[in-house]
């Protein structure tokens, strides 16, 4: 049986935990020649990201099975997986640096680093539903 995110819904495939995914992003942040109040912003909001994502455990799936050796555990850190995938996880993260980022090449390296294209699906519902009309 495997666990669903509770933000898109789908399998989580990938036994990454958010707390590494946001520790990945940090030493990213770190590594650039990026002014310290916009850091200091950045890592509240991957903090506050990681507190809304931590809340997510204590939603218990209908078919969650209780026992300890069942639990998904993080390839990286070995403990017990979040109920938000890798990919929900890197998507809002990503959001949040691109949005204070302000330079180009910055935002660029970021979306290399990380493959944001890979897991920016944030719905244009408009757009979609127009796609989907038989004309």
């Amino acid at each position: 049986m495997s666990i669903s995110c509770v933000n898109c819904n789908y399998s989580i495939t990938e036994p990454l935990c958010a707390s590494c995914v946001i520790k990945e992003v940090k030493v990213w942040f770190y590594e650039k020649r990026i002014a310290q109040n916009i850091v200091s912003i950045v890592n509240k909001k991957l903090n506050h990201l990681l507190k809304r994502v931590d809340l997510l455990n204590y939603v218990l799936s209908p078919f969650e099975d209780i026992k300890e050796e069942s639990i998904m555990k993080c390839i990286k850190c070995k403990n017990g997986m979040h109920l938000m995938c890798l990919y929900c996880v890197i998507n809002q993260a990503s959001q949040i640096v691109k949005s204070n980022l302000n330079s180009k090449i910055m935002m660029e390296s970021f979306e290399e680093s990380f493959n944001t294209n890979l897991y920016d699906y944030e719905l244009k519902k408009d757009k979609e539903f127009s796609q989907l009309r038989i004309h």
